[in-house]
């Protein structure tokens, strides 16, 4: 009897721990989701030569969630794309990078799934300084995710938009996009896109639209064609609502010389093999770094 007492104690005490590290991990992953956390890097990395007419950044640093397949399968395809453009082409996950002698060499950085406090205050103002200047931004899907709110100019300027949530049941659902012509000297931004297009990924849902902060719609998700729902269970309960008929899911505007473009797409690492998804990259590489 007293073997089994003591087996009972040590399995109630054994199971007590487990409950509590799995609280604490659990814990600390939506910590993480939501705000990151703050590891900075402080020596530059070494660049290429960097000689084509048209040199590109992509960055793809996480200090909040990792979409680590869309990483990933991303960089084969930035490799691709560049060697078909012609362009220069410097991936890393190094913020060091963001400094005013080495991002003067790139007409475009691309914040590929970005996510948490990635740059200290310095590489945020040069980030600040550079896109102000001239410099060309894509960001994609996670850059626009809440991780981003400790910096308010990024959030309110370049992608213009608070992030709410997305769908949970099931998290990745085809919907159907519609694009908006862009006038024209945004053409570029439409070239070889179609006007309606079905696909497959995690749909952001924001707080604010950004056409009433300034920026022009490229594309919006049709709501009937997925359930925008991002409840989970009894730990969220005032997610279930979505952005009603108008839902912006890819748009662009310029902070102070530069030409800025979002696009909520790209959660999954088969978005890098989509042929509509890559021209839709393409097409917002080219027209901010023109």
């Amino acid at each position: 009897m007293k073997r089994l007492k003591r087996a009972l104690k040590i399995s109630g005490i054994v199971l007590a721990v487990l409950l509590i590290l799995a609280v604490l991990g659990f814990t600390g992953f939506v910590y993480k989701a939501r705000y990151g956390f703050p590891f900075y890097d402080t020596e530059a990395p070494a660049l290429p030569k960097l000689e084509k007419a048209t040199n590109v950044l992509v960055f793809s640093k996480t200090n909040g969630f990792r979409h680590g397949e869309a990483i990933e399968a991303s960089g084969k395809a930035f490799d691709q794309l560049a060697e078909a453009q012609g362009w220069g082409l410097f991936q890393t996950e190094n913020g060091a990078v963001f400094n005013p002698e080495q991002l003067a060499r790139f007409d475009v950085a691309v914040w590929n799934n970005v996510t948490g406090p990635v740059l200290n205050e310095k590489q945020r103002m040069a980030l600040k300084q550079y896109v102000e200047g001239g410099g060309g931004f894509v960001g994609i899907h996670g850059a626009g995710d809440n991780s981003h709110e400790h910096w308010a100019w990024y959030t309110d300027t370049i992608i213009r938009a608070r992030f709410s949530h997305h769908p949970v049941n099931p998290q990745l659902q085809e919907a159907e996009l519609q694009r908006e012509q862009p006038d024209s000297t945004n053409v570029t931004l439409a070239t070889g896109l179609p006007e309606t297009w079905t696909r497959k990924d995690e749909w952001y849902v924001f707080h604010d639209n950004p056409r009433g902060r300034g920026a022009q719609v490229l594309y919006t998700v049709d709501e009937n064609t997925f359930d925008p729902n991002g409840n989970i269970s009894f730990l969220v309960k005032d997610k279930d609502w979505g952005m009603g008929a108008d839902h912006p899911i890819s748009w662009y505007s310029t902070a102070g010389e530069g030409r800025v473009f979002y696009t909520a797409m790209g959660h999954s690492g088969s978005a890098f093999g989509e042929e509509h998804f890559l021209q839709l990259l393409e097409n917002a590489i080219r027209w901010a770094g023109e």
